[in-house]
């Protein structure tokens, strides 16, 4: 068991120290889907939603394995149900469409291989009655990165909203909390 360990550590160790010198920043776009839906107690197993995610992105290296990845652009999350009328008037959608801007810390770890996480800030861009609810959250996300070339990767992400969407609402006042949770799938190309 020891040799296997010590091997697996040399192979990454030996990969780690090949892996390319990046010191130009890059400019690139990122697009794919969302597979989302919404932690809440409000009703039971929401269905999920699909939908698009197109970002604008600097990577910034930072030595040999870092990079700063700051990220602007459009996501639609949210429950695949359209919305319900709460008591007190207002429209609450499930299906939400956020502004986002955020960063990426980026460990590239081979040549073709890199993880990343950050927080991303997002900004309710959907239709609602007098910006009374849900404006704004704040996420986590993270994933893994596979580079097919210099300039093509595709990325897998997890993203979890740490935010109340249902601040503002009669729904709030009655105790029901939801939050963002997605799965993204999404290419990315590099200028």
């Amino acid at each position: 068991m020891k040799k296997i360990i010590l091997l697996l550590l040399a192979v990454c160790t030996y990969s780690t120290s090949e892996a390319q010198v990046r010191n130009e920043t890059t400019f690139g776009i990122r697009i794919g889907l969302n597979y989302s839906d919404l932690e809440t107690d409000f009703f039971e197993d929401p269905d999920s939603r699909i939908a698009p995610e197109v970002l604008f992105f600097a990577e910034i290296p930072l030595g040999n394995t870092f990079s700063f990845v700051p990220e602007i652009g459009f996501s639609a999350l949210g429950a695949k149900e359209n919305s319900i009328d709460t008591p007190d008037g207002n429209t609450v959608d499930f299906k939400t469409n956020w502004l986002t801007a955020g960063f990426q810390a980026q460990v590239n770890i081979t040549d073709w291989l890199y993880i990343n996480a950050g927080p991303k800030f997002a900004l309710n861009v959907s239709e609602n009655d007098e910006n009374d609810y849900y404006d704004t959250d704040l996420m986590g996300v993270g994933g893994l990165g596979f580079r097919i070339t210099d300039g093509l990767s595709i990325d897998a992400r997890y993203g979890y909203g740490f935010t109340n969407i249902f601040e503002g609402t009669n729904l709030e006042t009655r105790g029901f909390e939801a939050e963002n949770r997605f799965y993204q799938l999404t290419v990315s190309y590099r200028m």
